[in-house]
């Protein structure tokens, strides 16, 4: 067993004894606590008066221990079968401890605790199934108009990011909020509103610097201003792209992804629809490049906006490439729509591009939307078309020959034909979590704009997981639409709203897959939350300790509103 740092942690709801929020529930529905007639739990009878143990919960990262009334834990033994009792100091604290250390699925330990008066309480549990998400508190927001649930392209937005130091959560919301809560309390350490009356203007991004101390923020605004915050809410610089793409409150400028390398400079993808003119719809973009003062390093293209659109960017850690891919919804005169840039990460010179032909006889163009990623070493790239194709490339073979080289290509939620009507899963996300490719696919359309789908894609709706080279690992039914997803080196975090065809309104929560675990998904899917609206987007704290989950509301035909528009922080 290998045994984690101590976390404390501090609960303000209280748990009384007898409660099914305070025990630890199992797939099977099995509750472990202590208390008469619980599942899977034994006193071992040296529990002192008074300073008996409530109840234990796990979670990803260890348990929590509750006892039934107040005293101060000072130490805790945790054993196994397998493993001999391991002490850890606790220091004065209140009645509930939360112990990290990688438990074993239906293992049984024994917990001791020992009070500061040398009071000592046994308990001996099984570990659940697959362990437990609780909510700690919910943060919420202003008042929002729900969007319409039949349409993703009409639901609230916002954005959620955990500091590096995972001590801090900040919020950006759809009215241009920002705020920034103290974990541990749930406290507000301050907000500023950065967008003020002006309708549809929005936080479009959040990043923090690798050392925690600044708050990287963009807007979709007139001014699409990227912003840089200290951790005492004071602006420290700021710069608008709004003065290069041009901008009216109908079609507005956007900071649309912010990427930061380990040295702290700052790469942005900034974009502006700007609506049809004439029969054909018009993008332009540009992709920044920032140092951590905010002095601009260089900008792509040097002097010129691409005719096309660009919403991500991704880069090495070290900096030394960036890249990203372009997307419309016609054929760009110049700059052209469904192409990969490989860029020099501290220059902006491009390396190479490449154009991935249409899908015909389906579509005339190609369009990449927010996929397109590097792996961390550099070697390969990957995106994803919004019809329905992932591509790899491999940099390395390209860096060498000049030439851009095709790793492979999977055909995953490309038209079908149903009841002569051409139906699509439309690509949105693409993630490297190690050596797993995931690709997230969304809402089944029609190709016919006239038509709704019939029915949903076979792989509407779907995550899939690939290695490098090509092999198909697992994939995962979402059975609703799936925002971007968050992750660390373990977990993968996915945020569900709506189903446009099933209109199941109880799959809306967030998800979590433990990618180190074998297997396909459904062992890989460890935990569950659900909420009401619609869930737009989640984070998760690097130390793995925290989750959060921006639940929003959306309206019903009847005009019944579902959901709130609120952060729950969960554990």
């Amino acid at each position: 067993m290998k045994w984690k740092v101590l976390i404390v942690l501090l609960i303000l709801t209280v748990i009384t004894a007898g409660c099914a929020e305070k025990g630890q529930e199992s797939e099977n529905g099995k509750i472990a606590q202590a208390s008469e007639g619980a599942q899977n739990i034994e006193e071992t009878g040296n529990s002192d008066v008074g300073v008996s143990i409530d109840s234990i919960v796990f979670s990803r990262t260890g348990a929590l221990i509750t006892l039934r009334k107040e005293a101060e834990i000072s130490q805790v033994k945790i054993s196994s079968v397998n493993n001999s009792a391991e002490s850890i100091d606790i220091g004065k604290t209140e009645n509930q401890v939360f112990v990290a250390f990688d438990w074993e699925p239906n293992t049984q330990y024994k917990f001791e605790v020992i009070t500061g008066s040398g009071a000592k309480s046994d308990l001996e549990v099984y570990a659940p199934e697959k362990p437990a998400l609780k909510e700690e508190y919910a943060v919420k927001l202003e008042d929002v108009t729900p969007g319409s649930i039949d349409k993703t392209t009409e639901n609230v937005e916002g954005m959620i990011k955990f500091s590096p130091d995972s001590k801090y959560l900040a919020i950006g919301t759809q009215g241009g909020s920002l705020k920034l809560i103290e974990l541990a309390t749930g406290e507000k350490v301050w907000e500023t509103q950065l967008v003020k009356g002006i309708a549809d203007a929005r936080i479009s991004d959040i990043e923090f610097s690798g050392d925690g101390k600044h708050l990287i923020v963009g807007e979709d605004s007139p001014d699409a201003f990227i912003h840089c915050f200290d951790l005492n809410g004071k602006e420290i610089w700021k710069y608008g792209a709004g003065q290069d793409l041009g901008s009216d409150l109908d079609h507005m400028p956007a900071m649309k992804k912010i990427k930061l390398d380990s040295k702290g400079n700052i790469y942005v993808a900034a974009s502006r629809a700007c609506g049809y003119i004439g029969e054909e719809y018009k993008y332009l973009g540009r992709v920044y490049s920032f140092d951590p003062e905010g002095n601009l390093r260089w900008k792509f293209p040097e002097s010129e906006l691409m005719d096309s659109g660009v919403t991500w960017v991704d880069t090495t850690p070290d900096g030394k490439y960036s890249v990203f891919g372009t997307t419309n919804f016609a054929n760009a005169d110049k700059w052209k729509e469904g192409t990969v840039h490989v860029l020099d990460g501290n220059t902006g010179k491009e390396y190479w591009n490449y154009s991935i032909p249409p899908l015909k006889p389906f579509f005339d163009y190609t369009a990449i939307w927010y996929s397109t990623q590097i792996t961390p070493d550099g070697k390969n790239i990957i995106t994803m078309t919004s019809d329905g194709r992932a591509f790899l490339f491999n940099n390395s073979k390209s860096m060498e020959t000049g030439t851009p080289e095709i790793g492979w290509q999977a055909n995953i939620s490309t038209p079908v034909v149903v009841s002569g009507v051409p139906i699509y899963g439309s690509a949105n996300y693409a993630y490297i979590i190690n050596n797993t490719l995931i690709f997230s696919i969304g809402s089944t359309f029609s190709k016919d704009k006239n038509n709704d789908a019939p029915i949903e894609h076979p792989n509407g709706n779907s995550i899939f997981a690939y290695d490098t080279d090509g092999n198909l690992l697992w994939k995962w039914r979402v059975d609703g639409y799936a925002g971007e997803c968050a992750m660390n080196d373990r977990y993968l975090v996915v945020p569900i709203s709506q189903n446009l065809v099933t209109e199941d309104r109880n799959v809306h929560g967030v998800y979590v897959f433990d990618i180190s675990k074998s297997g396909g998904s459904n062992s890989k899917l460890v935990q569950v939350y659900n909420t009401k609206g619609i869930t737009i987007a989640s984070d998760i704290s690097p130390d793995g300790k925290y989750i959060a989950a921006l639940e929003a509301p959306a309206r019903l035909d009847d005009g019944t509103v579902l959901g709130e528009y609120k952060v729950h922080v969960l554990t």
